[in-house]
Order: C-alpha cells, then sequence, then structure tokens
C-alpha cells in the first residue's frame, strides 16, 4: 500500500507543471486600442488668425544682385583691361532700388567713353564686366567695320537706349516676372552710330535694302554675340526693332542667344 502512494504521489510530482514568474509589464502585448493608436505627432504650430507668415528661421537670402559681385581680383582685372582699352569711366557706389530688393549693381562704374574718342552720350551706369565687353566689341569690330563704309567714317559715339534700370523683361509685369538684366548693370541698348562727318546710322529694320549701312548694322550686331552672351535686334520682336540689346546673362554651359 506505501508503494503504491508514492508510486501515485512521484506520478503527480512528474506532470505538475513549475509555476511561471509573472511577466514584466513591457512584454505583455498591447490591446487592440494600443495597436491602432499612431504614434503622436508633434503638434502644428497655429496659423495666425490674420494670415500673417510666420517668420522662417535663420537671415533671409542676399538679393540677386550681391550674388553678382565680382572677387576684389576680378574687378581689379576688369579696371586693367579697360585701362589698357583706354575706357574714360568712373567707379560709383552700390546701387540699390526700394521698389525691389534684387536690383541693383554691387560694383558700378560710369563710362563716359568707352574708347578714349568714343562717347557714350549721356554716360552709362554699369557692371564692369558689361563695359569691358563693350569697349572689346567697339575696338576690335564696330571700328573696323566703320572703316569699311563708303569714305571710312569714323564712328565717335554712340547714343543709347536703356542701360541700367530696375524693371521687369519686356513684356513682363514688375514683381511678377523675371528681372530683365538691364537690373543688374549687365545690359546695354544702343539705338544709333554717330560718326566723324556728322552722320547719324540709326538702328532700325533693314532687310535687303542693298545698302552698305544694313552690312554694317547686320556686321557689329553679330560680333557682338562673341562677347555678350545674348544679342537682339530688329526681327527680334517688336521691342527691338530700334535698337541693339547686348547683355551679360548666364546661362548653363555657356549657351547664348544670338538674334
Amino acid at each position: 500500500m506505501a508503494a503504491m502512494v508514492g508510486l501515485w504521489a512521484g506520478t503527480t510530482l512528474a506532470q505538475e507543471r513549475p509555476i511561471e514568474a509573472p511577466r514584466p509589464e513591457a512584454t505583455r502585448p498591447a490591446s487592440e486600442e494600443q495597436t491602432a493608436r499612431p504614434p503622436e505627432k508633434p503638434m502644428a504650430p497655429a496659423v495666425p488668425r490674420d494670415n500673417t507668415v510666420t517668420k522662417v528661421f535663420g537671415p533671409p537670402p542676399p538679393p540677386l544682385w550681391f550674388l553678382l559681385r565680382e572677387s576684389d581680383q576680378d574687378y581689379a582685372a576688369c579696371k586693367l583691361a579697360l585701362s589698357f582699352l583706354g575706357t574714360v569711366y568712373s567707379e560709383a557706389p552700390p546701387q540699390t532700388a526700394p521698389e525691389n530688393p534684387d536690383c541693383g549693381i554691387a560694383r558700378p562704374v560710369r563710362v563716359e567713353r568707352i574708347l578714349p574718342d568714343l562717347v557714350l552720350e549721356g554716360g552709362a551706369l554699369m557692371r564692369c564686366d558689361t563695359a569691358r565687353s563693350l569697349g572689346l566689341w567697339a575696338r576690335d569690330f564696330l571700328r573696323p567695320a566703320s572703316a569699311a563704309l563708303p569714305d571710312a567714317p569714323r564712328v565717335t559715339g554712340l547714343r543709347l537706349g536703356t542701360t541700367y534700370d530696375c524693371r521687369a523683361r519686356v513684356g513682363g509685369q514688375q514683381n511678377t516676372a523675371k528681372l530683365s538684366e538691364h537690373a543688374y548693370g549687365n545690359a546695354i541698348d544702343i539705338t544709333g552710330f554717330v560718326f566723324d562727318n556728322g552722320e547719324t546710322l540709326a538702328v532700325e529694320p533693314r532687310m535687303d535694302t542693298g545698302q552698305a549701312s544694313e552690312g554694317f548694322q547686320k556686321a557689329v550686331r553679330h560680333a557682338g554675340c562673341l562677347f555678350f552672351t545674348t544679342v537682339l535686334g530688329p526681327g527680334s520682336n517688336a521691342a527691338h526693332d530700334n535698337h541693339l540689346h547686348f547683355d551679360m546673362a548666364a546661362r548653363r554651359g555657356g549657351w547664348r542667344l544670338c538674334e
């Protein structure tokens, strides 16, 4: 009888499951409510009721005219080139425009004579790079082209249209359209050529006239694209029928617009 009790007791102890320790709270399975609830996100700042724009962290970006500012070395090299050309100019204070903060010239020069005996009528304010390109064009192509005209007159003056001017591109609305290169001192418009014989040749549409003046205007116009990245004139559009537009717009890959 004792043996049977022992056998029964042994069987019971062998089959008895050990008591499990309580699981830590962190390992308990999440309830259905916890599983379905998305993680909390930080609350977005309330939008002011008066629709004012909240201040963006950090300083505002610099205006476009300042981004075009030449380094000291580049500016010195440009002024040296003007001295070799014999350009008569003066350095002017930085130009800005209250109507549009992106308009302006960081280091402008006011040019009176682009060559020693070639006057810019009324003078013109521009970037040094613009003046250098204009001087090289006038010396290497404008003067030789005028020498090929009948009686070889010498160009002594350039009549100008728009030079530095804070405005949008032609056909655009100020403050909404992209600014003209005139707004950065990067462009100059030429409306006519003055010769030492007292004659003036106005820029105008010239097509199949058979005259030397047509060849002269075409020659100096297309030569401009060797020094400027944009050249427009009569035939480009109605806004450019009475002048040549030269500018220094920067484009990808050095691409140039020559029309």
